[in-house]
């Protein structure tokens, strides 16, 4: 079977609706591939958990910047969900399906926490709001040499980053509903399933994402120094990328039936222990990393801390889901803006934890029509850029 075949007269799925877990032989003395995958995935799940819920809990309970550090401990929580649902589809290969795409939906608000990241780490420095600052930001040339306004190129990628969490959770349903429906098939990328389809915008809108947070980060780096810019991309770009990388391979591996099974491996190791497996693997390495990436001692002053007891209120911070929708709202708004082209004016929404009662130091850039320059200049603050 081709990858992309499409045979008309034979539309069956080959995905097995029935598939034995263990194989009929053992790979190591008595032991089945798939228990020993279990003890791997779940030993590499308990240590990924051990440092990624002690590194948040140090977070926590040294919050003295919560705008920032919760969005750090909403990043690090990218990793213990990963090694989680990955060892549940390992011990229920079964459920493997309706779990995978919802780690695209972690990844999406990892992914999204990270770029509001950035934009703390630039409001705090320079002390000013979102706005004025990319009104005087010169932004990248484009391809045919013009420059785009600031904050309008801001907007762009504001929209295409937070394009990306609405789509993986409309992709993550979709999935369910068509697997359930006998209309997905994990091992087929024919039209005439809904895997490929799927898959191809599920690519699409991670693809923009990845890229426009590259481009932000690039356009910006100079404006980041200071506080590990590079090893926080890295750390989290590196997650993004190799499981982009191997979704792919292994849909190609399956839509060619290059994945068999044998005496030692079963329909379940070969299709879905051995994936899940390497990401649990890969994630103990990540989480060896991000308490470099993304460390506590900057934010250690030695005052008073705002996490309360056990840092409670920074981990009801880490959990609302507030701020992503709020950014979600404010990304539509713009979109509609940019589609009618009419004035709009729309409430400066917060960044920070819904726990805060102060008024945040920047708001997002307004998604009516681009303020003058000048205009824009005049009410910044002393002492900026």
């Amino acid at each position: 079977m081709g990858l992309f075949s499409d045979s008309s007269s034979n539309n069956t799925c080959p995905t097995p609706t029935n598939f034995a877990t263990e194989a009929s032989k053992p790979i190591v003395g008595t032991i089945s591939f798939y228990r020993l995958n279990m003890m791997a995935s779940g030993a590499c799940t308990g240590l990924v958990c051990l440092i990624m819920f002690g590194l948040m809990f140090y977070h926590a309970t040294h919050l003295s910047k919560p705008r920032e550090q919760i969005k750090i401990m909403k990043i690090c929580m990218l990793l213990p969900l990963y090694t989680i649902t990955s060892f549940v589809s390992v011990c229920f290969p079964k459920a493997d399906v309706y779990l995978e795409p919802w780690l695209e939906v972690f990844q999406a608000i990892a992914l999204a926490s990270f770029f509001l990241l950035l934009c703390e780490f630039i409001a705090s420095d320079n002390q000013t709001e979102v706005d004025v600052f990319f009104a005087a930001f010169e932004a990248p040339k484009k391809k045919n040499g013009e420059r785009m306004h600031g904050l309008e190129w801001f907007r762009k990628q504001w929209i295409a980053i937070f394009q990306y969490p609405v789509v993986a959770i409309l992709v993550a349903i979709a999935t369910d509903i068509t697997q359930g429906a006998g209309i997905y098939c994990l091992d087929s990328n024919k039209p005439h399933f809904a895997h490929i389809w799927l898959t191809v915008v599920s690519s699409l809108s991670v693809s923009a994402a990845v890229m426009s947070v590259l481009n932000f980060y690039k356009a910006l780096s100079t404006h980041l120094k200071g506080h590990q810019p590079l090893a926080k991309l890295l750390a989290f770009k590196l997650i993004v990328g190799l499981s982009f990388v191997e979704r792919i391979i292994f849909t190609i591996l399956r839509s060619t039936n290059t994945l068999k099974p044998t005496s030692t491996l079963s329909y379940g190791d070969t299709n879905i222990g051995i994936p899940n497996l390497l990401i649990c693997l890969q994630m103990v390495l990540f989480a060896l990393f991000f308490p470099y990436a993304y460390r506590v001692s900057p934010y250690i002053n030695g005052g008073p801390y705002k996490g309360g007891s056990l840092g409670g209120r920074a981990w009801i911070g880490m959990l609302s889901p507030m701020e992503i929708l709020r950014a979600i709202k404010f990304a539509c708004n713009m979109a509609q803006s940019r589609r009618t082209k009419k004035s709009a004016d729309y409430s400066n929404i917060e960044l920070g934890p819904s726990y805060e009662a102060q008024a945040p130091p920047y708001g997002y850039p307004q998604a009516g029509p681009i303020p003058s320059h000048d205009r824009l200049l005049d009410r910044r603050p002393g002492g900026f850029m």
